[in-house]
């Protein structure tokens, strides 16, 4: 028996019995639009999620931290501090897998403007940072050069600071106490949603100069420093770099990761991940229970099909068919069924996806006006190729049973059912 005559056998089977055909297919289509809403609700999730943490950082960025030695090295005892200060950026900027460093000194002062005041987060910075961290003005500039070689008293504000202080009056130009001292705004951050943020939110931060801060209120040590990869790629090489030219500096173990931590945009991004892909792991796992519910309908149906098709199935066996024959057309009208119901599914998915939009999720919490970080259903071709792997192995388990209890029928009881 040739194998077009075996397909084309399934295709009649499946027409002479449509409304059977048309519940298995109800069924399937049912538990995939399950499967692709639950899989495209965890991409939303992560791309949601990665919007918001990479506002804190552009990728390949790492902050640096002094911290406390846990390991002896030449000849130092364990349990000494490292403290960072700011001639170790330039360090840090000569290594081969940097592209940009800065010093971070923060603090927490007062900014007035006029009667007006609010608390606000200080950071002494270098322009690189802008870069780094994508303080990108609305309005105005960020700092320069120019402003740190001078040590000019200017300040970048973020946008809830300038809320607070201006309303809508424009604030470029204006003169602002910051502990008391006066400093000319030259620039508004852009409102951006941060998710994460080691400090206070950027949009309630003020940046200047880190030789002004330096000058106006002493410090030795750095709070942190800021480094940038040459490229996302190059992150861990980066930081393996880094550390081993500051263990060099200050004598300990470049292994010892309690003597400077380092965080960033690659470790963000791996918590993020991790968490998405955790969610996504439950979401299939719930959506192929669905379908594999679908798949027990239409091996049962397929069950009634070969009972009733018992006699059938001796007489082509007496005629010379072989048990792969019978196997093989079974197994085809169940996959031919779950396919059509897979495409239906689909179809529906797509039209629920565009009808169910964009669901709540962090923009409100983090006051984020363009909603990237509320949860938008996405159809991606991984997604639906995932889908249709899932509705391919359903349709082999279900349809595998009947056709392998159909093709061990003996052909002479067959032909002697009634």
């Amino acid at each position: 028996m040739l194998l077009k005559e075996v397909i084309l056998q399934a295709a009649g089977a499946v027409r002479d019995h449509r409304f059977r055909a048309g519940l298995t297919m109800l069924g399937i289509a049912w538990g995939i639009v399950t499967v692709v809403l639950l899989l495209a609700y965890g991409q939303g999730f992560h791309r949601a999620l990665s919007h918001g943490f990479r506002n804190a950082f552009t990728d390949g960025v790492a902050v640096l931290r002094g911290g406390q030695t846990s390991m002896q090295a030449g000849g130092e005892r364990a349990g000494r501090r490292i403290g960072l200060k700011v001639d170790d950026v330039a360090l840090v900027a000569e290594q081969g897998f940097v592209k940009y460093a800065s010093p971070e000194y923060l603090d927490s002062l007062t900014v007035s403007w006029g009667t007006r005041q609010t608390t606000a987060g200080i950071r002494g910075v270098a322009p690189e940072y802008g870069i780094m961290r994508a303080e990108t003005p609305e309005i105005g500039r960020f700092l320069t050069h120019e402003d740190v070689e001078r040590r000019r008293r200017v300040a970048f504000l973020g946008a809830e600071i300038v809320r607070r202080l201006f309303s809508n009056i424009p604030p470029v130009g204006e003169t602002v106490r910051i502990g008391g001292v006066r400093f000319e705004v030259v620039g508004v951050l852009a409102n951006k949603a941060q998710l994460s943020s080691y400090y206070y939110p950027d949009k309630m931060s003020v940046f200047i100069p880190h030789t002004t801060m330096r000058q106006l209120w002493p410090r030795e040590y750095v709070s942190n420093l800021v480094f940038q990869a040459l490229d996302p790629s190059l992150g861990l090489k980066a930081e393996q770099q880094v550390r081993a030219a500051l263990a060099a500096r200050y004598h300990f173990d470049p292994r010892d990761d309690r003597a400077v931590t380092i965080f960033g945009s690659r470790e963000i991004m791996q918590i993020a991940d991790g968490m998405s892909n955790g969610l996504r792991v439950v979401l299939i796992f719930i959506g192929t229970l669905t379908l594999m519910i679908g798949g027990v309908g239409v091996m049962n149906i397929m069950l009634v099909s070969v009972q009733e098709r018992t006699r059938e199935i001796g007489v082509r066996k007496a005629l010379g068919a072989r048990r792969r024959h019978i196997l093989l057309q079974f197994l085809l009208e169940a996959l031919a069924s779950t396919s059509a119901g897979g495409l239906i599914g689909i179809a529906l998915s797509f039209g629920l996806v565009a009808l169910v939009g964009s669901q709540p999720f962090l923009a409100e919490l983090i006051d984020d006006p363009s909603k990237q970080t509320d949860i938008q259903l996405l159809l991606s071709p991984g997604l639906l190729l995932t889908a249709t792997a899932i509705l391919g192995v359903t349709g082999l388990l279900s349809g595998f049973i009947p056709a392998f209890r159909a093709s061990r029928l003996d052909p002479i009881e067959s032909l002697r059912y009634e």
